[in-house]
């Protein structure tokens, strides 16, 4: 079956002040008459979660003039939910970086404002963000604390969000007992706190799930289930997606007329909505139903019209599926050039490990379409018909030929091209590798001696306290200087581009200041295991974690210092948070280096994001692409 409107659905949602069900025109009323008060936070909140799935950009406004709204009230619950809102409007954008930089964000107001239900419901909204980052250890931590967090809130309804959410990390892990599991206990604590939309959505899960196993009859169940449950609160939205998903559990079983029946529905719902993508795959998946009782001529007109609407989404894999369908159908009903054309178009996205299969329908369907063509004609020159085969294969042999000698040229440019570059690489690494030996072999001997000679000077007897002091300055200076020297030949020394060096180094630095201090220390490094960095990445990423670390124990005042690494989307995430005293966001720009950092950042091409709150702690967010 083509890949269509049958995901797996975890609705989450950010809790608000607002009814969650407000029309959403007369919040729009409220907005205009509210003051400049905790309320017009509320309703910008409301209309931010309101418009996330359909409208992302303006839920992403109206959440930003909702932060900075209560900022300015210090109304830290509602700056937590906006941040929430965006967060999710950026996920739908598929923004998964920028989601998790809104989501930590999020945590950070909500800890403040003591907020456990909207704690809960971050840890959840990350949680899932990592379940499609396809990080689900990650995932699964995330969901153990949100549990924890709605047991602090003696909330059921974020009991149940979480309980949905492993079942969904579990289904995507092909882990079906567990996670039927879960989803019957989500279920359960939906219909105790009567959020029968929610209910619907696990039970059309739990008929996924059971389509999964082949247990199609249980599957039907569920899914009707759903269905009646969701028809009966008129919510259209699910209504489109859960009657695309029993048409194809009626196609698996081959009931095709109901299959029709509700896939008809889920084109009605679609449109209502005006959602593209979901009418392109009911016509898509209609199309496949005629497709496969051979009904060619009745699959066409739905086929042909979902195919452009993929192409604008861009959605590779459903072009593909939908043109190898229309191929066929144009093949059934005769027209070989129209089926040659969509064969050729799924073709050029299909992968490489189909490329044999499509070369050989491609090729039957190009010698079908000709002797379509020049039946007549052949038919008469059968002669001419055998010279034609002798050309054609002459003619595959020239161009496989020309086609050999050209990749042969262009393997012989790439290496001459390669080569160059590794010799230009091994003058850089030679030349690198002499100015650390220098370093380490000259300077650091000439520190080493100072340090020693200065420590033994200040042994003596005959030195009075002033000279001793002078002295002790010399040593201190030249250890301190040592160390940064050792810092400098470890940047630019040829063979240390492993980011695993860096964490090893980065763990000795912060273990050695904090132990210095009592101060506990959470390493989360493992993201640089496999990471391979430049110099000036190595050294911006290593300068701006010191001197994070080093501003945290200084001037903090914390007892925790928590650090964690994370790879999203090509990019290496890095968080160091204290959990110290903070400090004024309008402190950022002054002092205790964080120009420098932000500087190192730049240089760098990433980009440094610091957030304090007074009492809460401080956050430097490193984003680099590597």
């Amino acid at each position: 079956m083509t890949k269509i409107i049958v995901c797996f659905i975890v609705l989450l949602s950010s809790f608000s002040a607002v009814g969650q069900n407000s029309n959403l025109d007369s919040l729009l009323t409220e907005l205009k008459k509210a003051g400049e008060d905790t309320n017009k936070v509320n309703l910008l909140t409301a209309i931010s979660r309101q418009v996330r799935f359909t409208d992302p950009q303006k839920a992403i406004g109206y959440g930003k003039d909702g932060f900075t709204l209560s900022k300015k009230l210090g109304f830290d619950k509602g700056t937590a939910a906006c941040y929430l809102n965006i967060s999710t409007a950026y996920s739908y954008l598929g923004k998964l970086d920028t989601t998790l930089l809104y989501i930590d964000t999020a945590m950070r107001y909500a800890y403040k404002a003591k907020d456990y239900k909207r704690l809960g419901l971050a840890y959840l909204n990350r949680a899932d963000t990592y379940r499609q980052l396809q990080d689900m250890k990650e995932a699964l931590l995330d969901c153990d604390t949100a549990i924890s967090f709605a047991d602090k809130a003696n909330d059921d309804d974020v009991r149940a969000r979480v309980n949905q959410t492993f079942g969904s990390i579990y289904y995507r892990q092909h882990q079906y007992p567990q996670s039927i599991e879960y989803s019957n206990k989500a279920i359960v604590l939906y219909r105790k706190i009567g959020n029968m939309r929610m209910a619907a959505s696990v039970l059309n899960n739990l008929g996924l799930i059971y389509k999964e196993l082949k247990e199609y009859d249980k599957a039907t169940e569920f899914s009707l289930d759903a269905i009646r449950i969701t028809d009966s609160l008129k919510d259209i939205t699910n209504l489109s997606v859960f009657t695309g998903n029993i048409a194809d559990i009626y196609f698996l079983k081959k009931d095709f007329k109901k299959a029709i029946f509700y896939v008809d529905q889920a084109i009605d719902y679609a449109a209502l909505q005006k959602n593209e993508w979901q009418q392109a795959s009911a016509w898509s998946m209609k199309g496949h139903i005629y497709t496969d009782q051979k009904m060619y001529a009745a699959a066409l007109p739905w086929l042909t019209l979902a195919q452009p609407v993929f192409q604008k989404l861009e959605a590779l894999d459903e072009i593909q599926n939908n043109a190898d369908m229309l191929a066929e159908s144009y093949a059934g009903t005769g027209n070989y050039a129209k089926g040659y054309e969509y064969m050729r178009l799924s073709k050029t996205y299909n992968d490489s490990a189909a490329r044999q299969k499509y070369n050989e329908e491609i090729a039957g369907m190009q010698t079908k379409f000709k002797v379509d063509e020049k039946d007549k004609e052949i038919q008469l020159l059968a002669k001419d018909k055998e010279i034609q085969k002798q050309r054609l294969k002459e003619k595959n042999i020239y161009i496989i030929a020309s086609v050999a000698f050209a990749i042969l040229a262009l393997l012989g440019i790439w290496l001459a091209i390669n080569r160059n570059r590794l010799r230009q690489r091994m003058k850089e690494l030679e030349l690198r590798n002499q100015i650390a030996a220098d370093l380490h072999d000259e300077v650091g001997s000439s520190l080493s001696s100072i340090h020693m000679l200065s420590q033994m000077a200040t042994g003596k007897a005959d030195v009075n306290e002033g000279q001793r002091s002078i002295m002790n300055k010399v040593s201190s200076n030249a250890k301190e200087t040592m160390d940064k020297m050792s810092d400098i030949v470890w940047m630019i020394k040829p063979g240390d581009t492993q980011a695993t060096d860096l964490a090893e180094r980065m763990e000795r630095f912060a273990k050695d200041i904090c132990s210095s201090r009592n101060i506990e220390l959470l390493l989360g490094l493992n993201a640089l295991e496999n990471v391979k960095l430049n110099m000036d990445q190595r050294k911006s990423i290593y300068l701006i974690f010191k001197e994070a670390i080093n501003n945290a124990v200084k001037y903090a005042d914390t007892n925790k210092i928590e650090v964690s690494t994370s790879m999203v989307n090509k990019q290496l995430l890095m968080s160091v948070q204290d959990h110290g005293k903070g400090f004024e966001e309008e402190g950022l720009a002054k002092g205790n280096g964080l120009d420098n950092m932000k500087h190192r950042a730049k240089e760098a091409g990433g980009n440094l994001l610091i957030a304090s709150v007074p009492g809460n702690g401080t956050n430097v967010s490193l984003s680099i692409p590597v």
